[in-house]
């Protein structure tokens, strides 16, 4: 995870919501054309905050154990009625 690199390094606060564009900021992305969607891949050490526009189940299980919080912002499909 990039953003382990980040956070260790300090271009990332772990105690402020990290966001697209706290990412951009730090270096870990260029842009966020689409959104950032969050993979669980490795292992999260420090307590965050993070809003992306969508993770998969393992980067939000990482994110808990660790003692975070993570905000998804992709609007939920709508149930056809």
């Amino acid at each position: 995870m990039a953003d382990r690199a980040a956070i260790a390094a300090g271009k990332l606060d772990a105690k402020q919501t990290i966001d697209a564009d706290a990412l951009i900021k730090a270096g870990v992305l260029r842009r966020a054309k689409d959104g950032v969607k969050l993979l669980g891949k490795g292992e999260l050490k420090s307590k965050i905050t993070i809003t992306v526009y969508s993770a998969t189940a393992s980067a939000r299980a990482a994110v808990e154990k660790a003692g975070g919080a993570l905000t998804t912002t992709k609007p939920e499909a709508a149930a056809d009625a």
